[in-house]
């Protein structure tokens, strides 16, 4: 890992913050997470409309606010695992589709199970602190293009 993303906290965002804390970047904002909440909402909508939409306890129901979100910024546990359940979906896919685009640009892929030892960049490393100031693109079109896609700024050259 080449550094570590820390979303700082702004209001009552907990669940944004901690869901990009957790992915290590700005994967989810607030109108996506009140999107999966709006939908979480209509299922229960639609769970509770099975009852009968005339019944007592359906028409109390839609009276109440939604317990999936409110205006403060709150989104309920059910909204972080939604969310959730959406990366892991999206996160093979996504991975399958880099690395044949790596091998499509003319690179390899090596698959390296177990550890492996410390090599001189590894030392380097340890004593200079180094930051990733362009992250790769998974559009491979200017990756293509570009010999050198990463531009790297020590800490010395600060």
């Amino acid at each position: 890992m080449d550094f570590i993303f820390h979303e700082k906290q702004e209001g009552f965002l907990c669940a944004q913050h901690c869901l990009n804390n957790l992915l290590q970047g700005e994967y989810f904002s607030p109108v996506e997470l009140a999107s999966i909440a709006h939908q979480l909402d209509e299922e229960e909508r639609m769970r509770m409309a099975e009852g009968g939409v005339t019944s007592e306890d359906y028409r109390a129901f839609l009276q109440q606010p939604s317990e999936n979100m409110d205006d403060s910024g709150f989104f309920s546990i059910q909204v972080i695992c939604n969310a959730l359940k959406f990366w892991e979906l999206i996160s093979d896919t996504c991975l399958a589709n880099f690395l044949t685009q790596l091998q499509q640009e003319a690179y390899s892929v090596f698959v390296v199970k177990g550890d492996l030892p410390d090599c001189e960049a590894d030392q380097l490393l340890q004593i200079i602190s180094v930051e990733e100031m362009d992250r790769p693109k998974l559009n491979g079109k200017k990756l293509a293009k570009e010999k050198d896609h990463r531009v790297y700024k020590t800490i010395l050259e600060k």
